[in-house]
């Protein structure tokens, strides 16, 4: 209604204007003295790292941060000493790290000399590292009481990456699905939510198309260098699409005090595969950083013997960015990336499809630009503007001849998993007919079903555009921070006109910190969405350590829980209708509701971690899709109940080497339903399991070092898990059955994968590698009627000049 807009606008500007005051307001008390034309334009900060023994502590890194930017590094020697050089009247945050001790910050004002900094260090967490999507600022690990799973440029090359989804499959709590070869539409489900429930960050710019969707496949590990996953819900933060995780991938970057650095590797292998890459990056005058770097990948297809066309994929990326302080106060900081894949679309091969003349190219542009500025020592702020496109076409230039799929099944056609329809295998027409005449009952509690499958010529085109406004003010005291802010964007169709959709949000956040012990996080967002009124989602974050970090049989203990509220809007062509839909304008913003409780412990001296978290999530307002059985007859989407899921997260680490030995495991156990009182569709149908989520799925990771030689090894395990085959087959009658009905395979059975790598570091700044992909050979179907990758070997070697001084 007009009069309810006006209410709702007003205090967005109000709110908006005092958001801005803030930094006005404080600022003159913070900003310190002037610093004129005759003060020096730096000064050296110098002093000891030493541990609480009162013994140095030499090998520690200490980072001279200035408005968040490194600006200075210098690692203490043997004496524990350190000397950085730092610009003259501006506050500088020393970040000082060393393995086996707890990060530690050190605040300094903007004296123009100032007094020695003796900084020592607590015992910290073996695994420690900073992540910042927990909270949107830079926070150690040990003290972050989210879900979180981070992962260095180290494990990537461990892992032998390729793409994004490869990476995320090792996430506890987190199932990767891909319907088939590299390249192929690979999708994630977190905690037993749906696949659009993840928000995608790329240096801190939102990758997601309209609606959350998001393909996992076309990122390539090449452009990360850091890449973290919190679980739960986090639209007190991030606002839309963060219902089941937030995952941002962090570029690759130098600090303002790295010499000039080229990296690259390249590698070549099975099914015609190449993937390279090369990067130039550095520093310059300890106040400017830059980095520049392309990536290439591709494949012929790994089942060129079973169709009649190449099935290749290609992509080519690029990303740039860089970084410089302006004065004292100011630093400024950008980036673009452009990608673009070309794939095809073959179908499901494992029922006989074999698509010609099918294409699946797609291309996006993302970029950004952060300005931030300090007010004193305390208050801080950064402004970022942000933009996201995307384009896409998939087509089908070419009706193929019909083809038939022939089946044996077995279980109950349209029951409830783990009771429904089972492939027992394919057979071909000549088979089939001989079954039919015999009965149509090939063994005990089994039938036949058939289906006639054609496709036809089409192209469809699909746009999408983002562009974002962010401003975040932070507040800092005695370990507390305070962080306030608005953001805005706007969804668009640039192939449609009128279907566009505004958001404009404000959020607050207070982190606490009690005897460095104990943390807590309040916060929560207000977002209003263009026909779709407000919604205020809320946030609870705490925790501590029962046993703080120490040496003995037990060397830590920590407990948190989270409750969170997160938001999904309507895609805009659920909102707005498309080609075959009709329009859906009271469509309802899907909602969740999520909590986890869990306990961290660490045994012998750090060198055992374990970890047990329960989680619990109410999904509502869900988005399903509905045939045109009623009204005008033509498919919509509708709002139904929804779906829960809870379960369990366990994860072991041999974290400490043993021998050179490193090893990690973890299982994961979801229950998940359907609970609506609508069905829509066999897929939700009240009690029905969520589609393609595993109740039981794990991973095991390991790795061995000797010198220069390194053998990493990993292992996948998913559990059966509901899916559907989208046949519609239809059954051959026979005594148990005397009535044809239309049913699927719903049931996808399990599998295991296992990989091999081997690195030899043949020279200070080259390592040659080898890996293999599932070496098992494990035949399975990600996706039901997409094969998965068989056994597959690339060999290669990877380029890294240094840079730093």
């Amino acid at each position: 209604m007009p009069g309810e807009a006006t209410v709702m606008r007003l205090p967005f500007r109000s709110l908006l204007v005092s958001l801005f005051l803030i930094p006005v307001a404080i600022g003159p008390a913070e900003a310190g003295r002037y610093i004129g034309p005759s003060a020096p334009t730096s000064v050296a900060v110098q002093g000891v790292v030493s541990d609480t023994t009162g013994g140095v502590v030499a090998g520690a890194t200490v980072n001279a941060v200035v408005a968040g930017r490194s600006v200075s590094r210098a690692t203490t020697g043997a004496d524990g000493a350190f000397r950085v050089e730092v610009p003259a009247g501006v506050p500088v945050e020393l970040r000082v790290r060393r393995t086996g001790f707890a990060d530690q910050v050190v605040a300094i004002t903007g004296d123009a000399a100032p007094r020695p900094q003796n900084i020592t260090l607590q015992v910290g967490g073996v695994s420690d590292t900073l992540v910042v999507t927990a909270s949107r600022a830079a926070e150690s690990r040990t003290r972050v009481t989210e879900s979180v799973t981070a992962f260095t440029r180290a494990d990537l090359d461990a892992l032998g990456a390729s793409s994004l989804a490869d990476i995320v499959r090792f996430v506890p709590g987190v199932n990767v699905e891909a319907s088939g070869r590299e390249g192929a539409v690979t999708s994630m489900f977190s905690r037993g939510g749906e696949s659009d429930y993840n928000l995608v960050l790329i240096d801190g710019v939102r990758v997601n198309q309209s609606g959350g969707v998001f393909d996992f496949s076309r990122i390539n590990a090449a452009e990360i260098e850091r890449l973290e996953v919190v679980r739960g819900a986090q639209s007190s933060l991030w606002g839309s699409d963060a219902m089941g995780s937030v995952v941002q991938i962090f570029t690759r970057r130098a600090g303002a005090a790295n010499r000039p650095q080229v990296s690259g590797s390249t590698e070549g292998g099975s099914f015609g595969t190449f993937r390279g890459d090369a990067r130039l990056m550095g520093g310059a005058s300890g106040r400017v950083d830059y980095s520049a770097g392309v990536s290439r990948r591709q494949s012929d297809g790994a089942f060129a013997d079973l169709l009649p066309e190449d099935d290749t994929f290609k992509q080519t990326a690029f990303d740039a960015g860089g970084g410089a302080t302006l004065g004292n106060r100011v630093a400024v900081r950008g980036g673009v990336r452009s990608t673009t894949a070309d794939g095809t679309s073959v179908g499901a091969i494992a029922y006989g499809a074999r698509n010609t003349g099918s294409a699946y190219d797609t291309s996006d542009r993302s970029g950004h630009v952060d300005l931030s500025h300090s007010f004193g020592s305390r208050l801080s702020g950064t402004a970022s503007f942000n933009y996201f496109r995307y384009k896409s076409v998939s087509a089908d230039t070419i009706a193929d001849a019909p083809y038939f799929t022939y089946a044996v099944l077995e279980g109950t056609p349209n029951a409830i998993f783990p009771n429904g329809t089972r492939l027992v295998r394919l057979v071909d027409a000549v088979e089939f007919d001989a079954l039919v005449a015999a009965g149509a009952t090939p063994g005990a509690g089994q039938f036949l079903a058939s289906r006639r499958s054609s496709n036809f010529p089409f192209t469809s085109k699909s746009e999408f555009e983002r562009p974002a406004f962010r401003y975040q003010a932070d507040y800092d005291w005695s370990g507390q921070r305070f962080s306030a802010g608005y953001e805005w964007e706007r969804e668009f169709n640039p192939l449609s006109d009128n279907v566009r959709l505004d958001n404009q949000s404000l959020f607050v956040q207070q982190l606490f910190s009690a005897r460095d012990r104990w943390f807590a996080t309040v916060g929560g967002r207000l977002d209003r969405k263009e026909s779709a009124d407000t919604f205020f989602s809320p946030k609870l974050s705490a925790g501590g350590y029962l046993v703080p970090f120490t040496s003995g049989a037990v060397s830590s203990l920590k407990v948190f829980g989270n409750l969170g509220q997160g938001i999904k809007s309507p895609s805009l062509s659920e909102r707005f209708g498309g080609s075959f839909t009709d329009p859906a304008p009271d469509l309802k913003v899907e909602q969740a509701r999520t909590g986890d409780i869990g306990v961290e412990a660490t045994f012998a001296n750090q060198r055992y971690r374990a970890l047990v978290t329960y989680f619990n999530n109410d999904y509502t307002d869900q988005i399903a899709y509905r045939g045109g059985v009623a009204g005008d007859g033509i498919p919509e989407y509708i709002n139904i109940d929804g779906s829960k899921a809870d379960g369990w997260e366990m994860e072991w680490a041999l974290q400490r080497p043993w021998a050179g030995l490193t090893a990690s495991a973890s299982y994961t156990y979801v229950d998940h339903r359907v609970v609506t009182n609508v069905s829509t569709s066999q897929q939700f149908q009240p009690g029905q399991p969520l589609l393609r989520r595993p109740k039981n799925s794990g991973n095991i990771r390991a790795s061995w070092v000797s010198g220069r030689v390194s053998v990493n090894a990993s292992a996948r395990l998913v559990g059966d898990r509901h899916d559907n085959s989208f046949l519609s087959l239809r059954t051959v009658p026979n005594a148990a059955r005397p009535m044809p009905i239309t049913t699927d395979i719903t049931v996808n059975p399990g599998y295991t994968v296992m990989s091999l790598g081997l690195d030899v570091r043949a020279h200070a700044l080259i390592t040659l590698y080898v890996r293999g992909e599932n070496v098992a050979n494990e035949s399975y179907e990600s996706v039901l009627g997409y094969p998965a990758m068989p056994r597959s070997f690339v060999a290669g070697v990877r380029v890294n000049t240094g840079g730093r001084r």
